[in-house]
């Protein structure tokens, strides 16, 4: 009875370390069923959308509030997996996002960092 359980127990643990894996890019099936554009982002969007579409950036810069305009702030993302020569959100080229306040304002390819 004792030598089941362990077994049991032994068993699991191994099934439980086998589904732990890295994250794949995505094939060509996937990319054909989620065209390019379907998750893309929009001015007007609120830092907390961006974060649940994309994630936390790789780095952020902020610049102070004046008396004209509120708080601005970078987001910059690392282009995923540079290898791939299609472009959807981060996924092959890195990203800068503007923020003023707590809207998205405009968005562009970091060219800082081709």
């Amino acid at each position: 009875m004792r030598q089941g359980v362990i077994i049991t127990i032994l068993f699991f643990l191994v099934i439980s370390g086998l589904s732990c894996a890295e994250i794949a890019p995505p094939s060509p099936v996937q990319i054909l069923q989620h065209p390019l554009g379907t998750d893309s982002l929009y001015r007007g969007m609120t830092k907390e959308e961006v974060l649940e579409l994309w994630g936390k950036p790789a780095r952020t810069i902020t610049t102070a509030p004046n008396a004209w305009t509120d708080q601005k702030e970078e987001w910059i993302y690392d282009a995923r997996y540079p290898a791939i020569p299609l472009d959807a959100d981060y996924l092959s080229k890195p990203k800068r996002l503007y923020f003023e306040g707590n809207i998205l304002i405009k968005w562009e390819e970091d060219k800082e960092t081709k």
